[in-house]
């Protein structure tokens, strides 16, 4: 009985310490935010692009859900990112194109939409708008939307971004473009498939008037080099542009030079890499808080953001901010 009684009164005492321990790495460990970890990788992106070079840009897409006061986003961190991103773009904003559908956007969307965006206006950052939109008279109306609010707003014919858009550009200026609250037009291209070859694809760019160009870091399977970027920050008609390279914060693709082989089974892929995107295949949702994804960013001469500073580029435009409401 004694021996008995010794060994219970011993779990009961292991027990009692595990319970204790777990709710102190309970209390020591809260809920992972992660509206805030996004915020927290977009200052952390800032803050080494700009200890290297002071006039580095940020356009973040996607954050319009950052910039509400919840319990898990605080108005400390809806002001970080606020104070952190030079511009903030909004995608299907005055309308939505679902299935080749287009339609009106909701407007409890639009006023939501629109009181979001107040914030980086007051605060004097950028506000764009990119609609999908295959009609020019609709594309004209489109922009006078933005334009009476304040926004700079773009259209584009279908999600893909393949080609450089027909007709005038709008507010067409020979003007030094330095900050892209300066910028009155920006083109975003992010898919050069549709041109002859690398100097087609250059040469066609450098000929538009754009304000701001949004683009890919690579041409096939090779960066753009600092010539070549240099090339596209001339306007044509005098002026100079700024010329923003493409990185995404929540997904990655296992076309960009950082897949690994070893990444293509579900079975040998890094817990780090998420569900599928199914809208865009070959493209993972990631938990961006981690320190795999982060060295991929930014950190070394391979990281990502490091070759778009490399290159020559004035900013980076951060894709898939709204990745966060994956992991909620």
């Amino acid at each position: 009985m004694n021996n008995i009684f010794k060994s219970l009164t011993s779990v009961c005492a292991s027990i009692a310490v595990f319970l204790t321990t777990a709710c102190t790495n309970s209390a020591a460990a809260p809920r992972l935010s992660p509206e805030q970890e996004m915020v927290r990788l977009t200052a952390d992106l800032r803050a080494y692009a700009t200890d290297r070079n002071p006039s580095f840009q940020l356009v973040g897409n996607g954050a319009a859900g950052l910039l509400e006061v919840t319990k898990h986003e605080p108005e400390s961190s809806v002001q970080e990112l606020v104070n952190t991103l030079d511009g903030f773009l909004t995608e299907s904003f005055f309308y939505t194109n679902d299935d080749d559908t287009i339609e009106l956007q909701d407007p409890d969307m639009l006023d939501y939409l629109e009181a979001m965006m107040e914030q980086p206006m007051s605060a004097g950052k950028a506000v764009w708008t990119l609609d999908y939109l295959p009609d020019g008279d609709d594309a004209a109306m489109d922009q006078a939307k933005g334009r009476a609010r304040g926004y700079v707003s773009s259209t584009a014919e279908t999600t893909a971004l393949t080609d450089i858009p027909d007709g005038r550009v709008q507010d067409e200026n020979a003007n030094d473009i330095t900050t892209v609250k300066d910028a009155r037009n920006f083109l975003i291209l992010l898919n050069p498939e549709n041109f002859a070859n690398r100097e087609d694809y250059l040469a066609r760019l450098a000929a538009t008037p754009y304000d701001a160009l949004v683009i890919d870091l690579y041409y096939d399977d090779a960066p753009l080099t600092t010539d070549e970027v240099a090339r596209l920050q001339q306007k044509p008609q005098g002026g100079r542009r700024l010329v923003l390279a493409y990185l995404s914060v929540g997904e990655a693709a296992d076309y960009r030079p950082y897949w690994q082989e070893a990444w293509e089974g579900s079975a040998t892929r890094p817990d780090w890499i998420a569900k599928s995107n199914p809208d865009w295949p070959g493209s993972y949702r990631v938990r961006y808080w981690t320190d795999e994804w982060k060295r991929i960013l930014y950190g070394s001469e391979t990281s990502y953001l490091d070759q778009i500073m490399a290159a020559g580029f004035d900013g980076a435009f951060l894709d898939v901010m709204d990745a966060w409401q994956t992991f909620q």
